[in-house]
């Protein structure tokens, strides 16, 4: 019995260490996540032309944004944009998806970067609330190619503005990220 539980023994034993000679020549696998280069939260005044109403129409929309920023890979802290967009739009639930738009950031170190949002889609809640979510890349400046995902939120709209004259502006908070 003794010489059995030696020759079990000596092979478990055998076999753990070719598995710890495993576990230190097996190459290591380092994680393929990156940091964002930059991180940004703040707020944007979003313009109607013609006024969102109840009816669906085509509606120019033109918004300015300020940013507060974190980056690791850069000075920037702060920032700003404008720019518009031309969709279908109305104050109703609605779902709209695609729209371009090209949008261009000035940072609070003298750098910009120029956005090509080609995937840009406005979704409008039951209440009014409005989420405008762009996705693209850095076609230029400051993060080059890196891609750019943008969330825009415009709390609920007046109901009432809505169904007569329409809303003419809109304030609500955004974020950016560049990866």
């Amino acid at each position: 019995m003794r010489k059995h539980w030696s020759r079990t023994a000596a092979r478990c034993g055998a076999a753990g260490i070719l598995v710890l000679a495993g576990l230190v020549v097996a190459p290591q696998v380092q994680a393929s996540a990156r940091a964002a280069d930059l991180v940004c939260l703040g707020n944007t005044t979003e313009t109607y032309n013609p006024p969102l109403t109840n009816t669906t129409q085509v509606v120019a929309t033109s918004f300015v944004e300020n940013y507060s920023c974190t980056s690791l890979t850069s000075s920037v802290s702060s920032g700003s944009a404008s720019g518009g967009r031309v969709l279908s739009q109305n104050c109703l639930l609605t779902a709209t998806p695609g729209g371009v738009e090209v949008v261009t950031y000035v940072w609070n170190n003298q750098t910009g970067s120029t956005v090509v949002y080609d995937n840009v889609s406005v979704v409008r809640a039951a209440n009014g609330t409005a989420t405008i979510t762009s996705t693209g890349t850095v076609a230029s400046g400051y993060a080059v190619s890196d891609t750019a995902t943008r969330v825009v939120v415009i709390p609920q709209l007046s109901l009432t503005a809505c169904a007569t004259t329409g809303v003419s502006s809109a304030t609500g908070t955004t974020a950016l990220t560049f990866l």
